[in-house]
Order: C-alpha cells, then structure tokens, then sequence
C-alpha cells in the first residue's frame, strides 16, 4: 500500500469511504422502503376495508331482513374483489364465512383482526395463509345503529407491494449513483488539491538541494497546506540570505586578510634583499609590525564572532567596575584622539552598580565604539562617552560629531564588513566588523543596541542597554553559553 502514490491512496480511501457510506445508507434506507411499503399496504387494505364496511351496511341489512336477493350482494363483492385486486370475504358476527371471493382456496382464519372488527373497529394483521403466503388481512364492522351486522374481511399477499418496492430501490439506486457519481468527482478533486502542492513542494526542495536558490512556492492560501508553503518560502529565503551571507563573510574576510599579508609579504622581500637604507628599513618593519597587529586583531574578531554563532562562547561572571574600564579605554584611545584633533571625553556618575560580564567582551565594546567614532570625526570634532543606570540596566553610549550616517545605511550597519560611504571609508583601517562583533556580543548577554543618526555630518550616536544581572533576556545564567542572536533580532537603528 505504501508503494502507491499519495493521490491514488486518498482516492481509494474516499472511493471506499463513499461505496461504504452509500451502500449502507442504501441498505437502511431499502429496509425502511420495504417496511414502508408493506405498512402502506396494510393501512390501505384497512381503509378500503372500511370504505367498503360503510357502502354495504344498508345492503347487507336488508339482506339479512330478507328484503334483498343475497345474490346481488356477492355480485357487488366478486364485482369489488376484482376491482381491487384483493380476496373478500364477508363474516357473520359468530365470525363464520358467508360470502368467499375465492371459494376454491382454503378459507383463512378468524384472526385478530376479525376479532377486533366484532367489537367495531377496523384493524388489520400480517401473517402467513394456509399457504404459507405472508399476507395482510384488514378487517371492518358493517353496523347499523351501533349493532355490528357482519364483518367485510381483504386478504393481500404482502408480494403485491413488491412492484411499489422495486419502484421505490430503483429511485433510491438512482439517487445514490448520482450522489456516488458527484462525490468520486469530488473525491479525485480533493485527492489532486490535496497531492499538488505536495508534488510542488518535493519538487521546489529538489531544486533548492540540486543549488537553485530562488526555488519557491506559489501562493496556496491560508490553510494549512498554504501555511506549509510559506514556512517552506520562509525557509528557502533564510537558507539563500545565509548561503549569500557566508559568500560574501568568505570573500570579505580574505580580502581583509590578504591586504596585510601582501603588505607584510612585500616588505619581507625588500628587506631580505638587504638594498634598504637603515631608515627605510627601520620604516618596514614598523609597518610590518602594524600590519601584523591588524592581522592578529582580526583574527582575533573573527574568531570571537564564529564563537558567538556557534554559541560557543561563555558568558562571564566578572563583577567589573565600567567606570573604571571606560577610563582606561578613554586613556588609551586619547593618544590616538589627540592625533586626529578629536577632543575625548567621559560623562558618568561618580559611581556605578558592577556588571556581571567578562572583562574582556566588555573592552571590546568600548573599544570598537570609541575606535569608530574617533576614527570618523574630522580634526575640530569631539567623542563623548556617557555611561549610567536605569533600572536593571547599565546604560552606554557613543556620541561623535562626526560625517553621521545616511539614512539608507542604517539598517546595514550591523552587516559584517559593511562600510558606509565607501569613498571616505578608504583611508579608515578597519575590516567592518567592529559593529557585527560588537551587536553580537550585547545581544549574546540579552542587552540592546541601536544608531541614532540625523544625517549625513550631523554626527552618530550608539547607545547600548546592557543587564547589570546575570541572566540574559531568556532567564539563563551569566555562566551559561551564550546564543547566537537570530540576525537582527533586536537591532534598531533608527533616523531621528
């Protein structure tokens, strides 16, 4: 059974289901047919029983008085007999027969209809003759004045009723092979909606296996099967920007990776020549040991964000002091400020509550904010860092009067390797990555992150919520692995 296909499967299980449901709708309603037509039967014969009774009660009076010739009463009763397809009989109040429409049969019995029309009421009664034909016999008084005079007595075999019973199976087949007709349409038209989206779902996952990225799904609605083709679409789409996203992660990162080391590999080479005067050498390899400083730094990101993804990387549980780690960021970074013209500063509390974090994670932080934001404020400009509490969350942010961010950066600034205003951008070190390292890290220790820029020269401003607890957003604890945040989960930057 499970060799057929799904569609040819359901079509036999609703074919079964409609030939069982039918065929005993068939069944009940041929019995109740059957029983219809034979109490028709029986209620008919009573009623003409009684018609009959009501036509003969002055005839049969004066029969009885001897002022009528009997002969013409059987006349009018062989007369009525055949007319009416039936036996009659016509009995005295002892119950015995005085009249036979068929004398040559056996008389029939004195049953309980006779017994009940004695008494003045019509009745009738279903039971084999001296035959053993099933028969319905119907029984009426014949009175006059209240005094029963005699009793008018049918007999019909119950296979008179035969003709209206086939009648009637053969409206009820038609009517069931038109419904049985009409429901096996509609069956093969539900088993192919129900088998299509499946056959188009199998065949757009072949295609996005075989490599065809833009393999989709149709719109099928919003039931269920539509509900699957959209978690398929949804899917799909998520395997593509993660297939492109790694792409453009791979060539990135070996751009920014052979940079220094063709820069390192270049001077080596002059070096090892030994034509260099002791300046210019001394100059190499300065700039081999900066080249090499990039190198180890990126490295190092890289190696720190694929641990964030993979969730790898542990949160820690170091009480540390962010006053003082922001003042010693601020010291280390005023050397390079002050070689940009860029005036550096810090607004904070006297004190501040301790964050539950790893050291480290959180120098990276300020480090890449600081490093930005000087690295992109012109010579007359000034950075500032302002830190606080609200609530359970320690508050950080990064203002420059800076070149800003255009509006359609925006979104992408937490895009790994992404760099806004290209041009400008050349003669900023950097790979892109500080903002994805830095967006992955909060977003590991359930913090919040987001850029608020007005425009382009009108300067930037990260601010960062981060928990001053040990659980992140989830209820986990600060010594527990961290997550990788779903891409843009909670990033918004936004325009002011």
């Amino acid at each position: 059974m499970n060799r057929l296909r799904l569609r040819t499967r359901l079509l036999l299980a609703y074919l079964l289901l409609i030939v069982l449901g039918f065929g005993g709708l068939a069944q009940l309603a041929g019995g109740q047919i059957a029983q219809g037509a034979e109490e028709d039967l029986a209620q008919g014969l009573q009623d003409q029983a009684a018609l009959l009774a009501r036509s003969l009660d002055k005839t049969v009076e004066h029969v009885l008085e001897g002022k009528e010739d009997k002969e013409q009463l059987f006349q009018r009763l062989n007369g009525f007999a055949t007319q009416t397809e039936s036996r009659l009989l016509l009995r005295d109040v002892a119950g015995r027969i005085w009249f036979d429409s068929a004398p040559r049969l056996a008389p029939p019995e004195a049953g309980s209809e006779v017994a009940t029309a004695l008494v003045g009421s019509a009745a009738y009664a279903v039971r084999a003759d001296e035959a053993g034909v099933e028969t319905v016999y119907a029984a009426a008084p014949i009175e006059e004045d209240d005094e029963v005079l005699s009793v008018v007595q049918l007999a019909r075999p119950v296979t008179a009723a035969a003709a209206a019973v086939r009648r009637r199976w053969w409206t009820l087949a038609g009517g069931v092979g038109v419904l049985g007709l009409l429901a096996a349409i509609a069956s093969v038209w539900l088993a192919a909606s129900l088998a299509r989206p499946l056959e188009q779902l199998r065949a757009s996952a072949l295609r996005l296996a075989a490599g065809d990225l833009d393999a989709r799904l149709p719109d099928m609605g919003r039931d269920e099967i539509g509900q699957v083709a959209a978690a398929f679409n949804n899917m799909a789409g998520e395997v593509q920007a993660m297939l492109e996203e790694q792409r453009a992660f791979a060539s990135n990162a070996s751009h920014e990776l052979r940079t220094p080391l063709t820069s390192i590999r270049l001077r080596s080479e002059a070096l090892r020549a030994g034509t260099l005067d002791p300046t210019t050498a001394r100059q190499y390899i300065a700039e081999i040991d900066d080249e090499a400083a990039r190198l180890g730094g990126l490295v190092e990101d890289l190696i720190l964000l694929s641990r964030l993804d993979a969730g790898r990387a542990e949160r820690g549980q170091e009480a540390v002091d962010m006053l003082r780690l922001a003042r010693a960021a601020l010291r280390e970074f005023g050397p390079h400020a002050e070689g940009q013209g860029v005036a550096l500063r810090l607004d904070a509390p006297v004190t501040l509550p301790t964050v539950r974090a790893a050291t480290n994670h959180l120098r990276v932080v300020l480090r890449n904010l600081l490093g930005n934001a000087i690295s992109y404020t012109p010579p007359g400009g000034a950075v500032t860092c302002t830190l606080g509490a609200d609530g359970d969350r320690l508050l950080l942010a990064v203002a420059d009067t800076g070149q800003g961010v255009a509006p359609e950066d925006l979104p992408h600034l937490f895009e790994r390797f992404y760099r806004a205003d290209k041009a400008h951008t050349r003669a900023v070190h950097g790979a892109g990555l500080g903002l994805s390292l830095v967006h992955s890290i909060v977003q590991a220790y359930g913090g919040e992150i987001e850029i608020d820029s007005p425009g382009l020269g009108q300067g930037t401003t990260v601010r960062v919520a981060w928990p001053l607890g040990g659980e992140n957003e989830a209820g986990s604890s600060a010594d527990a692995p961290m997550q990788p945040a779903p891409p843009g989960a909670v990033v918004r930057p936004t325009a002011l």
